[in-house]
């Protein structure tokens, strides 16, 4: 740790340690552009405390609040992934932003814990970042895909939770990124777990995802108005969608 014109400079390392990081958050925040940073003559990256501070948006670390801001910048620098879909990058942010916000408020709704209800707002705003593991024109593709090319897709769900676990800030989600595709009667994916072994934070975001996906304007579909996506929840209830969640969403929205 260096001090320069009263100023504290930290190397990414040392601000790992300092802000209790790991050193693979505080890279994806740099090379997000969340973090800007000097660099040295031999091309080492220097950090500003002043810079990490208001990337985080918080005083220095000493409670919960820390932590939880931590985790939700962080969460957002890696939202940024979806930039390299170019064009379309802007739907799949705003998809990932309004599942986190419907997620949110659903677990508001069921009475969760301000701890579950902060993991699911986190959850819902990964839940597809696997995407960025699967190829491009597959992703984007505006016409019927083929067998194959949908194994390709169910494999996000696997690529996220595996992303998030190796984070060790968002480990805590990487189950529930992991089972957002299940189905209460057992035909969901990659697992096909029922409903029982499902987590309550996979089940509102299974429920908030489809709902925003069916009526957001996108580059491949008509939206449905909010009423028929209503109604398409409630049909699918207890076989696509746990029940109770969908009556709990609908109360919420």
């Amino acid at each position: 740790m260096k001090k320069f014109e009263s100023e504290i400079y930290f190397t990414p390392k040392q601000a790992a340690d300092y802000f209790n990081l790991s050193l693979s958050a505080v890279k994806n925040y740099i090379y997000a552009g969340k973090i800007r940073t000097l660099k040295t003559p031999g091309g080492h990256h220097r950090i500003s405390k002043a810079a990490i501070l208001a990337a985080l948006g918080e005083a220095p670390p000493n409670s919960e609040n820390m932590r939880d801001s931590i985790r939700y910048n962080l969460c957002r620098a890696i939202l940024s992934l979806f930039n390299t879909f170019g064009n379309h990058a802007g739907y799949f942010i705003r998809h990932s932003q309004n599942v986190s916000r419907l997620s949110g408020i659903t677990a508001k709704a069921m009475n969760m814990s301000a701890s579950d209800i902060s993991m699911v707002e986190m959850a819902g705003l990964l839940h597809d970042i696997g995407l960025v593991g699967v190829e491009r024109h597959i992703v984007l593709k505006s016409g019927l895909i083929t067998p194959e090319e949908s194994g390709y897709i169910k494999m996000h769900c696997i690529a996220g939770s595996q992303m998030l676990s190796s984070i060790s800030e968002l480990a805590d989600i990487s189950d529930i990124v992991m089972q957002h595709h299940e189905r209460p009667d057992g035909a969901g994916y990659p697992n096909g777990l029922s409903s029982a072994k499902i987590k309550e934070h996979s089940k509102i975001i299974s429920v908030a995802e489809a709902y925003d996906a069916i009526t957001a304007k996108s580059f491949y579909k008509t939206p449905y108005s909010k009423e028929k996506a209503i109604e398409e929840l409630v049909r699918n209830s207890s076989a696509q969608f746990d029940a109770e969640t969908v009556k709990a969403f609908i109360k919420a929205i």
